[in-house]
C-alpha cells in the first residue's frame, strides 16, 4: 500500500486525537510544575538542613540524596506509586518525582550557599541577626540568583522525566503519544504502519524539543546576566 506521508498526518490529525494529546501535554505541564514547585521546597530545606543543621542531618541528608541521585526514577516512581498512602495515584507516582528532583535540586542549593562568603554570616551577626533572618535576609537571595540556570536545567530535566509516568498509565503527553500511535488503524483505516510511528514519535520528539530549547536559552540567558553583574 503506497500512501503519502502527508495524507497519512491527514489522517492521524483527527479533532479527537489532537484533543487527547493535547490533554496530555497539558497534563504534562502541570506535573512539571507541580512536581518542581513541591521537591524546590524540600531541596531548599534539605540543602539548609545539610548546611546549618551539624553532622548528624548532614550525614543523613548526604545518605539521602545518594541514593537518589544513584538509582533509576522508574525504580523510585514504582515503590511511591505503590507505598505511598495517598488515594490519587497521579500523587502517588509524582512523589517519586518529587523525591528524586529534591535531592538534585538540594545540591544545587548547598552549593548556591557554600558559595557566598562566611563573612557576610558573620557580619549578620555582628547586626544582631539570628540565623534565620541571615538566612533569609542575607545569604538566599544571593545563593538563589547563583542556582538560577541549574534549577532551569532541572526544570527541563523534570518535564522530560514525567514521561516516566506512562509506566503507570498516567496519561501524560508521551503516554498519549504512543496510545494514539497503537490505535491508529481507528482514524486511518488500516493496521499500523512504521509510518505511524515515526509520525507520532517524530511529533512527540519535535514537542519536546520545541519546549526544552525555549527553556534552555532562557538558562544561558540567565546566566548571562548572573555573569554580567
Amino acid at each position: 500500500m503506497n500512501i503519502n506521508i502527508f495524507e497519512e498526518i491527514r489522517l492521524l490529525a483527527t479533532s479527537y486525537n489532537l484533543d487527547y494529546i493535547f490533554k496530555g501535554l497539558l497534563l504534562t505541564f502541570e506535573l512539571a510544575f507541580g512536581i518542581l514547585l513541591v521537591s524546590f521546597f524540600l531541596g531548599v530545606c534539605l540543602a539548609l538542613l545539610k548546611t546549618y543543621g551539624g553532622k548528624i542531618p548532614e550525614k543523613i541528608i548526604t545518605v539521602y540524596v545518594e541514593i537518589f541521585r544513584n538509582t533509576p526514577i522508574l525504580l523510585w516512581i514504582f515503590i511511591c506509586f505503590i507505598f505511598m498512602p495517598f488515594n490519587s495515584k497521579l500523587l502517588r507516582a509524582s512523589s517519586g518525582l518529587c523525591l528524586v528532583s529534591a535531592a538534585a535540586i538540594c545540591e544545587m542549593v548547598r552549593g548556591g550557599l557554600n558559595a557566598i562568603p562566611k563573612g557576610q554570616l558573620e557580619a549578620g551577626r555582628s547586626q544582631g541577626l539570628n540565623l534565620i533572618q541571615i538566612i533569609v535576609i542575607i545569604i538566599f537571595p544571593q545563593a538563589f540568583r547563583r542556582i538560577i540556570p541549574n534549577l532551569i536545567n532541572q526544570m527541563i530535566s523534570v518535564f522530560k522525566d514525567t514521561s516516566f509516568l506512562g509506566q503507570v498509565s498516567i496519561a501524560e503527553f508521551l503516554y498519549c503519544t504512543k496510545k494514539i500511535m497503537a490505535t491508529a488503524n481507528v482514524s486511518t483505516g488500516h493496521a499500523v504502519m512504521p509510518m505511524d510511528v515515526f509520525i507520532m514519535f517524530g511529533f512527540a520528539a519535535l514537542i519536546y524539543l520545541v519546549i526544552n530549547s525555549i527553556l534552555s536559552a532562557i538558562a544561558r540567558t540567565a546566566q548571562k546576566k548572573l555573569i554580567a553583574h
